[in-house]
């Protein structure tokens, strides 16, 4: 069945076909604009919330270096002792001044030490201790041997020496891992942080300018015997 239009409707469409597609072509231009503001409006929103966070990060920033962070000459310390404690590679005339320094301010005698291979990675060092001491230097040694030596040093394990009348065996560890300070989050940074800082500052005897930061880990390590 044909659609059919009538004379009169028909004659209305040709005498005014000019406006009706004028106002099909409006009504497809009115289409695109609001399509393209409102592409436009969420587009500035993001913006606006990027930069109000980024505005906002800043100012906790700057907050964060006017209250918290301290000088230049003081940060710079900070980093130097953080950069002993935990060298960017290991570094074994620390691990040695470490661990006579620990046999110094203790009076617990380290009378030999050795690698352990299997448990030392890249990023650590895992040494078994034999040393010799009266109770009194051994506590002193445990009170200390975390930072007094100039190094970070943990221990899991601590046993008699039945080979040795009166020596103790520890397992020490001594870390060291290569930070990216360029992608250090600042904000994240808080005074306790710095007060721990200082803390540790009290406890650790270290020269820093003798320390080496370009030696490699080396797993062949000599055996102590007895330096003192």
């Amino acid at each position: 069945m044909k659609l059919k239009i009538k004379p009169y409707l028909l004659r209305l469409i040709k005498e005014n076909v000019i406006y009706i597609l004028s106002s099909i072509i409006l009504l497809i231009l009115i289409v695109i604009v609001a399509k393209i503001s409102i592409d436009k409006i969420f587009q500035t929103d993001t913006e606006i919330s990027t930069l109000s966070s980024d505005i906002n990060n800043l100012q906790r920033k700057l907050t964060l270096f006017q209250t918290v962070i301290p000088s230049s000459q003081k940060l710079d310390e900070d980093v130097q002792l953080l950069n002993g404690l935990i060298p960017n590679t290991e570094d074994y005339f620390s691990v040695i001044y470490a661990l006579e320094t620990l046999s110094q301010k203790t009076g617990f005698n380290i009378i030999g030490y050795s690698v352990n291979i299997n448990k030392s990675t890249a990023e650590k060092l895992q040494l078994t201790v034999t040393g010799v001491g009266d109770s009194n230097s051994f506590l002193k040694f445990l009170d200390n041997y975390n930072y007094a030596g100039g190094r970070l040093i943990t221990s899991n394990k601590i046993e008699l020496n039945p080979q040795i009348s009166g020596s103790i065996k520890l397992d020490l560890t001594f870390y060291n891992k290569k930070t990216d300070s360029s992608n250090s989050d600042l904000t994240n940074v808080n005074s306790q942080a710095f007060k721990d800082l200082e803390a540790i500052k009290q406890k650790v005897s270290f020269d820093f300018n003798q320390a080496s930061e370009s030696s490699s880990l080396d797993l062949n390590y000599p055996k102590k015997n007895n330096p003192f």
